[in-house]
């Protein structure tokens, strides 16, 4: 049986459970009605139909749960995509010259094994061989439909077995931004992690411990399921103020716009608050870092390096990862070179250049033969150069 067989449709487009609900099957036969007519070719075919629905709910719940799965496969997706689709490392504009000027950098860290020692390499490119992908899921409204049964295994295997990406967002603004109210600091606004980051991930900052969605059945949080997650933070979010947030016609007074700046700026470190004790079945992990090495965090002091620290400890007591990426500890003037370390170095050195070594940092937040990633902008723009055109950079031998 396949998904085809599972949800197919009528040529009316409705689904198994509309056309059972629409097409009810009469009361058995007696000696007193009259014989039974023979069935057109489109009522035998939604007989066929409803024999085949009722062999996919008597299917073993395993066999079930497997058919649901790869019905819900998606294409997947590189880790680079899904972090920083902002700074198009899988499609470049320039992919050759971007590489000769070394302008976006990979530093990849695969820790050890029993079987297999530990390796560092750097790449300034990224070719079709070079991405790192995760498995995408996607819900369709008819499996849910099917059946409790489905339902329950299909929202549990997009959360389990999906890659689930959060993005930062000011959908999650309060209500009495512009009230007194607001101004009461035993329970802090966080006006940009997003509604549905609000809504599923525990963060350890939350005072008052506000409801995360369940399965369907009740019993459950999503986050305890969760394998591959994805925190990102869009480049435009930097640019965002408390003014931009409530908006030009707000009536929010001085005080209360100072206080929400505040939080958006507390916020805009929140992938490093995540609750990580919570989730016990994190296999992959991405965190958007990159307000750390951002212009906004050097004139505002968003974030410092030894809460990073800290915060990497408390991963390395809870997680053991197969991928760990991390994006922005090493942008621009926080660059650090790699040219002389190999990874026996990088395990004992506590910095490089004077930078904390965030590999050795992280790297017990990895599990043997797991990989942790630095992705780094190291330029935004390429340079101009008077004399030489991209022709003579593709072609010099340096």
């Amino acid at each position: 049986m396949d998904f085809k067989e599972l949800v197919a449709t009528s040529s009316d487009g409705n689904s198994y459970p509309d056309i059972l609900q629409s097409h009810a099957i009469g009361s058995s036969a007696t000696d007193s009605q009259p014989p039974k007519r023979e069935l057109s070719p489109s009522e035998d075919g939604l007989r066929e139909k409803k024999r085949k629905m009722n062999a996919a709910v008597r299917l073993p719940p395993e066999v079930l749960s497997r058919i649901l799965s790869r019905a819900m496969d998606s294409d997947p997706i590189c880790a680079f995509d899904l972090l920083v689709p902002d700074w198009s490392v899988c499609k470049r504009e320039n992919p050759l010259i971007e590489k000769y000027l070394e302008m976006t950098r990979v530093v990849t860290y695969t820790r050890g094994s029993d079987r297999k020692a530990s390796s560092l390499t750097v790449n300034f490119d990224h070719n079709d061989r070079d991405h790192i992908f995760l498995p995408m899921k996607s819900l369709d409204d008819r499996l849910l439909r099917l059946s409790k049964t489905c339902h329950n295994d299909a929202v549990r295997s997009f959360f389990q077995e999906g890659t689930q990406v959060f993005h930062f967002s000011t959908d999650s603004v309060p209500e009495n931004v512009g009230d007194e109210s607001f101004l009461n600091y035993t329970e802090r606004a966080f006006p940009i992690r997003g509604r549905r980051t609000l809504d599923i991930i525990p963060f350890d900052d939350e005072t008052a411990r506000s409801p995360k969605k369940v399965m369907p059945d009740g019993e459950t949080h999503l986050y305890k399921i969760l394998r591959h997650v994805v925190i990102h933070s869009p480049l435009s979010l930097m640019d965002v103020d408390a003014r931009i947030v409530v908006g030009p016609e707000s009536q929010i007074n001085d005080v209360n716009l100072e206080a929400l700046d505040i939080d958006i700026d507390f916020d805009r470190a929140a992938a490093m608050w995540l609750s990580w004790s919570q989730m016990p079945k994190l296999e992959s992990v991405l965190l958007d870092l990159r307000i750390y090495s951002h212009d906004l965090n050097t004139n505002r002091g968003i974030v410092g390096k030894n809460e990073i620290i800290r915060q990497a400890r408390e991963m390395g007591r809870w997680l053991r990862l197969k991928l760990l990426v991390i994006a922005g500890l090493q942008s621009y003037t926080f660059e650090t070179s790699y040219h002389s370390y190999t990874a026996k170095r990088i395990e004992k050195d506590e910095e490089i250049d004077g930078e904390p070594n965030w590999i050795k940092i992280f790297m017990a937040a990895v599990r043997p033969g797991g990989r942790l990633i630095l992705i780094d902008r190291l330029m935004d723009e390429t340079p101009m150069f008077p004399y030489l055109g991209p022709s003579h950079l593709l072609t010099s031998d340096g």
